[in-house]
């Protein structure tokens, strides 16, 4: 008796009561109600733990198998009375418009029913998919006659149909539970669908993928089938960001929309070999302009993909986030460098949801980097010593929630090695999808100069290896590098210079090698401690049409007490403080003046600092 198959532990063995190890037995769903009781008419497939009743559909796991917890607890739908009896309307929309027959209805366990939609605010009939997972129902998506759509509030989004790959060696992604409906006539039973389909909106979010990966590191190949539009092809790019493009092939669909498109058009056995004929992907470091052609006419057509914001305009101007690039941020000790760059980090978590990886040893113990972070996000110390700035514990947990699922930290337990660092930020990728990376600062990685081997021409071989990490896992990736400190005839006036690529410890190689050169300065440290003036100057911009202008970004103060950056006397967390808050109106003189829309309109009127703010 096997105890795992394909990586997964079998928790009960034969939980149907099957004889063991034959290859075909008796329906116990359908057998007791032929005429033909003892008709084997059951298929079994103990090398992947699967069974197919060749008579009524059925199909599902011999055995089930041990569940990973999750930690979260999610609702679960409800269902009193399953009903898989289906009615003439539904039978001929499958069959007449679908090519879909009801023996993979049955199969995939499709029901129809009443539900109440939101969009038409009354009771409809509607199609529901059940999402389960190791035979336990975890969500539903209903749909109706209007392609209205809904999944049951407050439960977890799954994979569709994710127990029939949990075993097998390969699997396909497709966009739609259509479309797995569509495989499955096909003959294709080991494909799942993303539970809500990809848009142009935003990021591609496959937060739904984080607690499952079990079912796909044990796959050989991961087949990516999802909708041949626009949209489907940034969903393709991040699975196969996520996934490593080795494991990876894609299935063309040539000129129709989806797999259930081509089933219509081309029948079941070509829609089988859309799978066999899927094409891995192209090799790296050899390309041609027929591999990027398509891009390019988007980016005739549409413009090409510019910096992101960083959410605060002033800063647009000199500097955007672009992922693949490589930016060294350098300044002198203890002006804020660190600060200001994790700042942005957060306010791009907070406008984009984007995720971020810091390998940051000097930040260490973990507990005081987090309430730092917190401490911004919040505006309010966590600190019950500053009892007139002391956020409430319920704050303070809103804040633990909101940087436990946007930042991770990577501090390595066997070295600080540059590739131990890509090892943990790869994992990172797969894992919660992270898009920026900082190291901070150079000089903690452990650096491996071969023989006879000059500090220039290894910081020039590390800073192409950051280069090409980038690109790869396309990342934002951010080096923190310090300036040298000026001797006292170094200074101007007393005070101490801009700060230039030039001048980073270690050379001129890191500003010549970096995409971007940025830095933080205070330019009156020297003169008077206290003083908070800051400057951003980007000094190099490789792509300036797409990233920013090359400038100084003046009239930026850092407020201790809520631990903010403001620019020309703005902070971007007042807008963000309003929106957590529940509103987001200014009032002057009990009269709406302002409606925010976006996080750059705060910007775009004088900062009043007695102004009242409606919390």
């Amino acid at each position: 008796m096997a105890n795992s198959i394909n990586g997964f532990d079998i928790d009960t063995y034969n939980q149907h009561g099957f004889k063991d190890n034959a290859k075909n037995d008796v329906c116990p769903f359908c057998s007791a109600d032929r005429k033909k009781k003892t008709d084997k008419c059951v298929s079994l497939f103990w090398d992947t733990g699967f069974y197919n009743c060749n008579h009524c559909g059925e199909r599902g796991q011999l055995h089930t198998f041990k569940k990973k917890e999750v930690e979260k607890i999610y609702a679960r739908p409800k269902i009193s009375t399953v009903k898989r009896d289906f009615s003439d309307k539904l039978i001929k929309y499958m069959l007449g418009v679908r090519s879909i027959e009801i023996n993979s209805l049955k199969a995939l366990k499709v029901r129809e029913c009443r539900e109440w939609m939101p969009q038409t605010k009354k009771e409809e009939t509607c199609i529901a998919f059940d999402y389960y997972l190791n035979g336990e129902l975890i969500n539903t998506k209903f749909r109706d006659g209007a392609k209205n759509f809904k999944l049951v509030k407050d439960a977890e989004k799954i994979f569709y149909n994710l127990d029939n790959i949990a075993t097998e060696k390969t699997c396909v992604i497709v966009e739609g539970e259509f479309d797995v409906l569509a495989y499955s006539m096909a003959g294709v039973t080991n494909v799942v669908s993303v539970p809500n389909g990809f848009n142009l909106q935003g990021n591609i979010n496959l937060d739904y993928l984080d607690n499952y990966l079990e079912y796909f590191d044990n796959k050989e190949f991961i087949i990516i089938a999802v909708d041949n539009d626009a949209a489907g092809k940034a969903g393709e790019k991040e699975l196969i960001r996520r996934f490593g493009a080795e494991k990876c092939k894609i299935v063309d669909f040539v000129d129709c929309k989806d797999a259930n498109d081509y089933l219509i058009k081309y029948g079941k056995e070509s829609l089988a070999n859309t799978v066999k004929l899927a094409k891995e992907i192209k090799i790296d470091g050899v390309f041609e302009l027929g591999d990027v052609r398509q891009s390019m006419l988007d980016g005739y057509r549409n413009g090409q993909k510019r910096g992101e914001t960083t959410g605060v305009p002033e800063i647009d101007k000199a500097w955007t986030w672009k992922d693949g690039e490589v930016n060294l941020w350098t300044g002198y000790n203890n002006e804020g460098k660190s600060l200001f760059l994790n700042q942005l980090c957060l306010i791009r978590a907070i406008i984009q949801g984007v995720k971020v990886a810091i390998f940051s040893p000097e930040n260490f113990p973990i507990n005081e980097f987090f309430n730092d972070l917190i401490e911004t996000y919040i505006g309010k110390s966590c600190d019950p010593f500053y009892a007139n700035n002391y956020m409430s514990e319920e704050e303070f947990n809103e804040g633990m929630d909101f940087i436990n699922e946007h930042f991770f930290v990577i501090y390595p337990e066997k070295d600080f090695k540059i590739e131990t660092i890509f090892e943990k930020t790869k994992y990172l990728v797969k894992k919660k999808g992270i898009r920026t990376l900082v190291i901070d600062p150079y000089n903690m990685v452990e650096h491996l100069l071969k023989g006879g081997e000059r500090e220039d021409l290894y910081i020039s071989r590390f800073m192409t290896q950051l280069k090409r990490f980038a690109l790869e896992n396309e990342l934002s990736v951010n080096l923190v590098a310090h300036q040298n400190t000026p001797r006292a005839n170094d200074k101007d006036d007393g005070r101490y210079f801009m700060p230039v690529g030039n001048n980073v410890k270690g050379g001129g190689t890191f500003g010549d090698k970096t995409d971007n050169l940025l830095s933080v300065w205070r330019p009156n440290k020297a003169l008077d401690f206290k003083n908070p003036e800051t400057a951003f100057i980007s000094q190099k911009i490789k792509k300036q049409k797409l990233v920013g202008i090359p400038q100084k970004i003046d009239d930026i103060v850092f407020n201790i007490r809520d631990q903010r950056y403001y620019f020309n006397g703005v902070s971007p967390f007042t807008y963000f403080d309003m929106v957590r808050n529940g509103t987001d109106k200014i009032l002057e003189e009990d009269k709406i003046i302002t409606t925010y829309k976006t996080p750059q309109e705060a910007f775009s009127m004088d900062y009043d600092e007695d102004a009242d703010i409606a919390f």
